[in-house]
């Protein structure tokens, strides 16, 4: 059995409501484990109240933060939810601890991943999408991601204005891109990718683009 991956373009918690909502659904009370490591460390234990405050309302009782310490606990965790921050740092962090291979077995198996904002990027297939957003202060090189998003790189934090960019980099990866603004989420079931809204997201390849509304399913491979 597939997994699903939950993408969100890294609004806040008011743009993702519907995705997790969703999410909230395909985990059922737990265990989830959180992981806020793109932030800095200070920063975790509030990221870990905010992320109560969204999700124990929505039934999620079993919530455990993962700090980078040591490798993440992947047995028995019913869903993982990758929070927003630095991408690099946060790959750095997948790199050190092997988790790009252990995400995708865990899809692979059934599990269910949520990426929002950096989240989102590490689960798309390279993170270089966020260069223009993020200080690479980890000094990583190999900017491979998990490429759990459908074959597609992920842009997150899209506007209007990223369009030229988003252009270029398809046309020089030859890779096609997901573009999700603030308030787009998408969730990712083997090779289909269903937009949820509010916003419609945004399918970039080299030979064009083209908007896909909320409740609209893309199938890898179809033209843009």
């Amino acid at each position: 059995m597939t997994g699903r991956v939950f993408l969100a373009g890294g609004g806040g918690a008011e743009a993702s409501k519907p995705l997790d909502e969703q999410f909230a659904h395909a985990v059922g009370a737990g265990p989830m484990a959180y992981w806020p490591v793109a932030m800095e460390p200070d920063r975790h234990v509030e990221a870990e109240e905010w992320l109560r405050d969204v999700y124990e309302p929505l039934g999620v009782r079993d919530i455990s933060t993962w700090d980078g310490d040591i490798p993440p606990r992947f047995t028995g965790v019913r869903g993982i939810y990758i929070g927003g921050g630095n991408t690099y740092r946060l790959l750095a962090l997948a790199q050190r601890f092997d988790l790009l291979d252990r995400l995708r077995e865990y899809v692979a198996a059934g599990g269910m991943v949520f990426g929002g904002s950096a989240g989102a990027a590490l689960l798309g297939a390279d993170i270089s999408t966020v260069a223009h957003l993020d200080r690479n202060d980890d000094k990583v090189v190999d900017t491979a991601g998990a490429d759990l998003a459908a074959g597609h790189a992920v842009f997150v934090h899209h506007a209007d204005g990223d369009l030229p960019r988003e252009a270029v980099w398809t046309a020089t990866y030859r890779r096609p891109v997901l573009a999700l603004t603030e308030h787009a989420n998408a969730i990712v079931a083997g090779n289909a990718v269903t937009a949820v809204g509010p916003d419609p997201v945004l399918l970039v390849s080299p030979s064009g683009r083209r908007k896909l509304a909320p409740g609209s399913t893309s199938y890898a491979g179809s033209p843009a």
